[in-house]
């Protein structure tokens, strides 16, 4: 897959990420990180790093809606409000937890970040829901 900056520059924002925050995650110099822009070509592997970076402490609806997660999922969230992670890991998935809605959390935060989430609030959970995540 082509990956151009763009595409890179809005996943970043997305996350709340900054590229200089992003290439001291993934260990590249910020001027090579930077460089992409001018070449308008990104490395495979950079989606990859940035796909499982952890993203920032607070996250909001329209974040996760700007990353392909439909918006009927988050109906009586207030899309602006800027909630922590993982209380806002656990309540999406205890509100909808088919396939797609684990895996668009997953690809948004990374699996370590789901599962530390559901661990950190597992009495507050079924068993079923535990499973279900576990098991993708």
């Amino acid at each position: 897959m082509k990956v151009n900056n763009n595409m890179f520059e809005k996943m970043l924002a997305v996350k709340g990420v900054s590229k200089k925050s992003y290439a001291a995650y993934a260990q590249i110099p910020y001027f090579t990180v930077a460089g992409w822009k001018k070449s308008n070509r990104v490395p495979a592997y950079a989606m990859v790093l940035l796909k499982n970076m952890p993203s920032s402490q607070t996250v909001t609806a329209k974040q996760l809606i700007d990353a392909g997660l439909p918006r009927a999922i988050f109906w009586n969230n207030d899309i602006n409000k800027s909630i922590p992670s993982d209380i806002f890991i656990v309540s999406t998935l205890k509100r909808a937890y088919n396939d797609f809605v684990i895996d668009g959390l997953v690809s948004f935060f990374g699996r370590d970040s789901v599962l530390l989430a559901l661990m950190k609030y597992r009495d507050r959970l079924s068993d079923t829901l535990i499973e279900k995540v576990l098991g993708l």
